[in-house]
């Protein structure tokens, strides 16, 4: 993962050039469930994989793809922590969590179920919270 001075580093000479060549792999750290789904619809005949490692357990979604034109030669992978998205996490393996060390592969429309799941389900920032009722003083009873 990047700093920001090395990613500010990249962004000065991404604008200092005139082309962009990638040549070799290129992962990308997603933020959400919705740009897993966006790179997995982008990539050519993407492969998609849930795995916890073996080592610390954490749980992880990937999207990956080789790629053979420009501007990336070589396989391009987006990655998403599962363990920051629990929900989106126990909707994608319906059937149960898996162990340390294990990974399932799976298919582009159960990640885009898994998706359409988690976007029916209300979020507790989404929710209001309740009305309390008002209250009474000595004007209100008459």
């Amino acid at each position: 993962m990047s700093t920001s001075i090395d990613a500010h580093q990249l962004s000065t000479l991404l604008r200092l050039s005139s082309e962009l060549d990638i040549v070799g792999d290129l992962t990308a750290t997603v933020a959400n469930p919705s740009d897993l789904l966006a790179w997995a619809h982008a990539l050519p005949e993407p492969s998609i994989c849930a795995w916890r490692a073996e080592d610390s357990g954490n749980r992880y979604v990937h999207v990956t793809a080789a790629c053979h034109r420009n501007p990336v030669h070589g396989r391009v992978t987006a990655i998403l922590t599962g363990d920051d998205h629990r929900s989106f996490w126990v909707a994608l393996l319906p059937e149960g969590d898996l162990a340390a060390g294990e990974e399932r592969l799976l298919s582009l429309s159960a990640l885009a179920t898994a998706w359409s799941a988690l976007a029916l389900e209300p979020s507790a920032e989404n929710t209001p919270e309740p009305l309390a009722p008002p209250e009474t003083d000595s004007r209100d009873a008459t």
